[in-house]
């Protein structure tokens, strides 16, 4: 493909933001149909914090030591290169603005800046800083856009404090699904004003705009999640990604991938190639799937901070997504679940009882993805 030299990137997460909302939210909507849209990529950890360090290294929590949510400051920052420190050698200035310093690599940034989540106006700030790095040459903004997660989870520790009435929270769908949707336009004005303010300040025909999520949400599918990271379904593990290059014709991308593609997707509107330290990326470029069939398994892991099987210090459920089909393993009750996603698509029948040559390949694909990225279970013993 052909990219254009020595653009802008700006790179945005809209955190915990679910796939099936994206048609609510015009502006965003709009961005989408005139921009590459991969509308089957999955996240490779259902929460932030090791899902955003694995858009950043292009490599899996496991491999990168970022493998629990009490494990961000365990990142392997001697053996694996940032997205950042690519650029950088790119000649980019280099740019952030996050909710917290766990939530990726402080690696790379000539510009690191933390936002209190309590105070922030995220359209004026950000469209303050879009308007200060117009002025550099060439540049790469990290957008971390946590609005609706804020409110969404303040909301539902509000209402329901104790495990006592969680019942209530999981019979209640409608309800949580109104709530979610209540919080759309605050997000897609945030939409409107990024792209506003490019255009404003006439760089928006140089440069390139990536809209994505990090995980989605619950809103009650599964007894025992209230938000995310306990568990693999598709509520959480399905995400977006939107890539908006000027003059380049727009395309939905229904092929399956993942999240630690973003990396080498971005070495590629670049030109940089990924060898030497860079070597060791995991993921493949989200561009080699435009005029292909192929369709990339995709590999998920977590550890609840809650739930029936809390894990925090350390990933304890790991699934496989291939062919329409899924199967996880759950390590502390040492149990499987398969699931038929064209027919079952909410996960609704676990099959893993009927035993198939299918699930037997996906098992191994599994076992062999955890033993290469030192995942020790009772099923991969150390």
């Amino acid at each position: 493909m052909d990219f254009p030299k020595d653009f802008n990137i700006v790179l945005i997460n809209i955190d915990g933001f679910r796939r099936d909302k994206i048609e609510l939210c015009s502006t965003l909507n709009e961005l989408k149909e005139q921009s590459y849209y991969f509308s089957n990529i999955c996240t490779v950890a259902p929460y932030t914090f090791a899902s955003l360090h694995s858009v950043f290294s292009g490599t899996y929590p496991s491999k990168n030591g970022v493998n629990a949510y009490y494990n961000s400051l365990k990142f392997k920052k001697n053996e694996f290169k940032t997205i950042t420190e690519l650029l950088k050698k790119g000649g980019y200035y280099t740019s952030c603005d996050v909710i917290s310093k766990l939530v990726i690599p402080n690696i790379g940034f000539d510009d690191w800046n933390v936002f209190d989540e309590n105070t922030i106006d995220f359209n004026s700030r950000h469209k303050n800083m879009i308007t200060r790095l117009s002025k550099k040459d060439k540049f790469f903004l990290f957008l971390h856009y946590t609005d609706t997660h804020k409110h969404l989870v303040r909301e539902i520790v509000s209402k329901y404090k104790q495990d006592s009435n969680d019942d209530e929270y999981f019979k209640s769908q409608k309800e949580n699904t109104k709530r979610f949707d209540l919080l759309l336009p605050s997000c897609d004005e945030y939409v409107s004003t990024i792209i506003q303010t490019l255009k404003d300040t006439g760089i928006y025909d140089k440069t390139i705009i990536i809209f994505f999520s990090d995980h989605g949400t619950s809103i009650g599918e599964k007894k025992g999640e209230k938000f995310y990271g306990v568990y693999v379904y598709d509520y959480t593990a399905n995400v977006f990604c939107i890539i908006k290059i000027p003059n380049h014709k727009p395309k939905i991308i229904k092929n399956q991938c993942s999240t630690i593609d973003i990396f080498p997707t971005i070495a590629e509107i670049i030109q940089h190639p990924l060898e030497n330290e860079f070597s060791n990326v995991q993921g493949k470029s989200l561009f080699s799937l435009i005029d292909s069939s192929e369709n990339r398994d995709v590999f998920i892991e977590t550890g609840g901070l809650y739930g029936p099987w809390p894990s925090p210090k350390k990933h304890n459920i790991f699934c496989i997504k291939s062919n329409n089909k899924k199967l996880i393993y759950n390590d502390i009750p040492e149990s499987w679940e398969f699931y038929d996603l064209l027919n079952d698509s909410s996960e609704q029948e676990n099959i893993y009882h009927e035993s198939s040559d299918e699930i037997k390949l996906m098992k191994n694909k599994l076992i062999t993805h955890m033993k290469e990225n030192n995942i020790y279970t009772k099923i991969t013993p150390n």
